[in-house]
């Protein structure tokens, strides 16, 4: 019933992983799908047009894998400079390890 009022809508069993490797841009607001764009070097696009959310620092340099709009026409700024870059720099935003060895590293260190 979903398809009938989301045309644009699309249903898929694949996986995360697979669905990245066809995907140019996430937009997303509020979601861990914003991580694994991330993990998958997909660069991402917040959309917070009702200007609620900010989950990171933004820096909007020459190849930020990280875009934060809150209308239609950043949104659409932001989709023409991803079509055009060539590498993004996810080094700020991913971590090179496992997540299990990150929470010993990370999360463990603050409690102990």
């Amino acid at each position: 019933s979903l398809r009938k009022n989301f045309t644009n809508l699309a249903f898929t069993n694949e996986s995360v992983e697979k669905i990245f490797t066809k995907t140019f841009v996430t937009i997303s607001f509020s979601s861990s799908v914003i991580e694994d764009s991330l993990n998958s070097e997909v660069p991402v696009i917040l959309m917070d047009q009702w200007k609620r959310y900010i989950h990171c620092k933004i820096k909007y340099d020459d190849n930020s894998p990280i875009y934060y709009v809150d209308n239609y026409e950043s949104l659409n700024q932001a989709i023409k400079k991803i079509l055009k870059m060539k590498r993004f720099n996810f080094d700020e935003y991913i971590y090179g390890s496992l997540s299990k060895d990150n929470i010993k590293d990370k999360v463990f260190a603050l409690i102990n």
